[in-house]
């Protein structure tokens, strides 16, 4: 699997005149492991509820997106380290993946994606037969 690097955050380009405010939009932090029959993404993004996720699969591109709403409004910070905001992480998967069987869990601030592999990708094992 090849993963598309990002900054920290990523400025989504608008067509407006340069005084309009630009909106930022933060790159999710992922994991991403293979095994024999899929591809695992697991990600940390607490205190969402599994509808606040927007998770699409386009040709060979994973797209994760969501939104983390700011706890408290009109407060002055003297710290501010928690993310808030928009998130999105784009992956391109160079494995072909059965996007009709994918699974996606949502667990204690966790987010899991399970991607199986399609029949063609997955190891075979081939068998030696002895000349006669």
């Amino acid at each position: 699997m090849v993963l598309v690097r990002q900054p920290y955050f990523v400025t989504r380009r608008q067509l407006v005149p340069q005084t309009a405010e630009v909106e930022r939009v933060y790159r999710l932090p992922v994991d991403a492991y293979a095994t024999d029959d899929s591809v695992v993404l697991t990600a940390s993004v607490a205190g969402l509820s599994s509808d606040n996720f927007e998770i699409t699969v386009d040709d060979d591109e994973l797209i994760i997106r969501g939104e983390v709403k700011s706890t408290e409004e009109g407060v002055e910070y003297l710290l501010r380290e928690r993310f808030h905001g928009k998130f999105e992480r784009r992956l391109r998967i160079n494995v072909p993946v059965n996007v009709s069987a994918a699974e996606a869990t949502y667990d204690h601030g966790v987010l899991r994606i399970v991607l199986p592999k399609a029949e063609e990708a997955k190891p075979r094992r081939i068998t030696v037969n002895m000349a006669q």
